[in-house]
C-alpha cells in the first residue's frame, strides 16, 4: 500500500508544473481522475487483503466439492448419493441393499417455536448425531469422507446399506434409529425434543435408480406419519393405496359439479324446553361405485392432499342460503359449518364469508363455524389471526371434541370461541359409568367458568338429558332428537317440530 501512495506522490510531484500552465476545469479533471484511480487501487489492496485471510479451509474447497454436499450440515447430498449408489451398483453386481430414510418429525413445530435460525441449529446437531451415531455401523456404506449418511435437505437424511447378509438389518438399523438417538438437543440452554420417522426400500427388489428408491421409501414415510400403515419396509400395495387416494381426489372435484354431494343436518336443541335453536350441517358422498360414503371416509384425505377448500367453499353457501330461507319463513336458527385447519390457513376465507353474508342478506350471528383443537396446531399465529377476523365480522365460533384435545386452559382464553361441543365420547355412555359422567361434569364447569356456551353431542337417552341439564349443560344434540337427514328437508321439518314438540 505504502508503494500506491508514492507512486500517486511521484506523478503528482512530476505533473505539477504542467498543471499549473492550465486552467482550473483541466486541473479539476486531472485531480478527480487521480482520486478515482487511487480508489480503485484501494479497493484491489482490501480485497487481496481478504482474500489471504480467508480461513484456510474455505480457500481449500474446491467448486465440485459444494456441488456435492448439503449447505448447511456439510454432509453429502442427493447428488453424492447418487454417485455413490450407481458405483455400489456396479461393484456388488447380485447383491442387495436398502435405502433408508429418515425425517425429523414434525419439523414445523419446532419452526415455530424456535424461529427458523434456531431450528437450522437444530438440524444441524441432529445430523452431527447422526454422523456420529453410523460411524460404526458395518452396514452402512460410506457416502463421502468419513461420513455414511447423506442430507438429502431439509428434513430428509438417508442411509445406503448393505443388505446381502443381514436379511432385517435395515429394519432394525431403523428402529435404534428411531428409538435412541432422539434425545433433547441444547440450543442456547433450551431443551428441544424431536422425532425421527423411517422408510426403507429394498434394492434391487423395489428399483435400481435411487430415485425410484427415494420414491417409494418417502411413500413409507407418508403412510406411516398419518397411520394408514406400521411397516417400516415399502410394499407393492403402498403405491396401489396412494393410486387409489389419488383417483378418489380427483373424482371429488368432479362430485360438486355432478351433484354426487349431499348435504344433511342434525339439530342442536336446548335441553330445557326442546327449542331447536341450531342445526349442524354435515356433508355425504353419494359415490357412483363405491356408494354412500361418510364424512369420515374422505374428508381427512381432501385434507391431506389440499382439496378441502373449494368443498368448505361449497358447503358455507350452502348453508347461508338455508339461512336465507330461514329467514323468509320467519323460523329462527342457527346453522353450523365444519372448517378444516385447511381453512384456517386460507388468506380468503374470511372475504368468502363476508360476501356470502351480504349476498345473501344474512346476520353474521346466525352461522356458527365449528373448528376443532387439531386444527390450530399447524400454525397457531396464522390460524387465531383468521379466527379473531371471523370474530369481528359477528359469526359465533364453537370448538368441537371439546375434552379431546391438547390446549391448555391459558391457550383457550386467548381463543375467541362462544360455544364448546362435548365429545360423544363422554356422553355416549353418561348413565352408565361414574367415570364418564365424573369427566363429563369437569369438562362442563371448565367450559361455564371460561364463559362458554356447552353443546353435548350423541345424546340418545333421556337419563343422559336429564344428568346434563343437572351438571348445567344448555344444548344438545343426537339421536334422541333426530338423525341427521336431508338439508333441503329442515325448513319444512322446523315446521312440524313446532307444532308437535309440545306432545315430545
Amino acid at each position: 500500500m505504502r508503494r500506491i501512495f508514492m507512486a500517486v506522490t511521484l506523478v503528482s510531484l512530476w505533473s505539477a508544473p504542467a498543471l499549473a500552465q492550465q486552467d482550473l476545469p483541466q486541473q479539476l479533471g486531472w485531480w478527480l481522475s487521480a482520486v478515482l484511480a487511487l480508489a480503485l487501487l484501494w479497493s484491489l489492496w482490501l480485497l487481496r487483503k481478504a482474500k489471504s485471510q480467508q480461513p484456510k479451509g474455505m480457500q481449500a474447497r474446491p467448486e465440485t466439492s459444494d456441488a456435492l454436499h448439503d449447505e448447511l450440515s456439510g454432509l453429502p447430498n442427493k447428488a453424492r448419493l447418487t454417485q455413490v449408489v450407481k458405483r455400489w451398483a456396479k461393484q456388488h453386481r447380485g447383491k442387495k441393499a436398502a435405502l433408508l430414510v429418515c425425517k425429523v418429525q414434525h419439523f414445523d413445530r419446532v419452526n415455530q417455536a424456535i424461529g427458523a435460525q434456531n431450528a437450522d441449529l437444530l438440524l444441524v446437531q441432529i445430523a452431527q448425531r447422526l454422523q456420529q451415531r453410523l460411524a460404526q455401523e458395518e452396514q452402512a456404506t460410506l457416502v463421502g469422507g468419513d461420513s455414511k449418511v447423506a442430507h438429502l435437505g431439509g428434513i430428509y437424511f438417508a442411509l445406503w446399506l448393505d443388505a446381502s447378509e443381514k436379511q432385517h438389518g435395515a429394519e432394525q438399523l431403523a428402529h435404534k434409529l428411531e428409538y435412541q438417538l432422539p434425545q433433547s438437543l441444547l440450543i442456547h440452554g433450551c431443551a428441544i425434543d424431536y422425532q425421527l420417522i423411517s422408510g426403507i426400500a429394498l434394492y434391487p427388489d423395489h428399483g435400481e435408480q435411487l430415485n425410484e428408491l427415494l420414491d417409494k421409501a418417502l411413500l413409507v414415510l407418508q403412510h406411516r406419519q398419518f397411520g394408514h400403515s406400521h411397516s417400516l419396509v415399502y410394499q407393492p400395495e403402498l403405491t396401489q393405496y396412494d393410486q387409489d387416494k389419488l383417483s378418489l381426489m380427483a373424482e371429488l372435484q368432479q362430485a360438486i359439479d355432478a351433484q354426487q354431494l349431499k348435504l344433511h343436518i342434525q339439530p342442536q336443541l336446548s335441553l330445557t324446553d326442546h327449542k331447536v335453536l341450531a342445526g349442524e350441517v354435515l356433508i355425504r358422498w353419494h359415490h357412483p361405485r363405491r356408494g354412500l360414503l361418510g364424512p369420515d371416509q374422505f374428508l381427512p384425505l381432501a385434507e391431506q392432499m389440499g382439496v378441502i377448500y373449494p368443498l368448505t367453499r361449497w358447503v358455507l353457501e350452502r348453508a347461508v342460503q338455508l339461512l336465507a330461507q330461514l329467514q323468509q319463513q320467519q323460523l329462527h336458527c342457527q346453522i353450523a359449518v365444519n372448517l378444516s385447519s385447511k381453512d384456517l390457513l386460507q388468506d380468503e376465507l374470511v372475504d368468502t364469508v363476508e360476501l356470502l353474508l351480504k349476498k345473501y342478506q344474512v346476520p353474521a350471528s346466525l352461522l356458527i363455524l365449528e373448528l376443532k383443537e387439531s386444527a390450530l396446531v399447524a400454525e397457531p399465529e396464522l390460524a387465531l389471526r383468521t379466527l379473531h377476523h371471523l370474530s369481528q365480522l359477528g359469526i359465533e365460533l364453537a370448538l368441537d371434541d371439546f375434552g379431546t384435545g391438547f390446549s391448555s386452559l391459558a391457550y383457550l382464553r386467548e381463543l375467541p370461541i362462544q360455544q364448546v361441543k362435548v365429545d360423544c365420547s363422554f356422553v355416549f355412555d353418561l348413565h352408565r359409568s361414574d367415570t364418564h359422567s365424573a369427566i363429563t361434569g369437569a369438562i362442563i364447569d371448565i367450559a361455564k367458568n371460561l364463559q362458554f356456551t356447552v353443546v353435548a353431542e350423541g345424546i340418545e337417552q333421556q337419563e343422559v338429558e336429564q344428568k346434563l341439564l343437572a351438571m348445567g349443560c344448555s344444548r344438545g344434540q343426537g339421536y334422541l332428537y333426530a338423525k341427521p337427514f336431508a338439508l333441503d328437508t329442515f325448513v319444512p321439518w322446523m315446521q312440524q317440530w313446532g307444532y308437535s314438540k309440545a306432545n315430545y
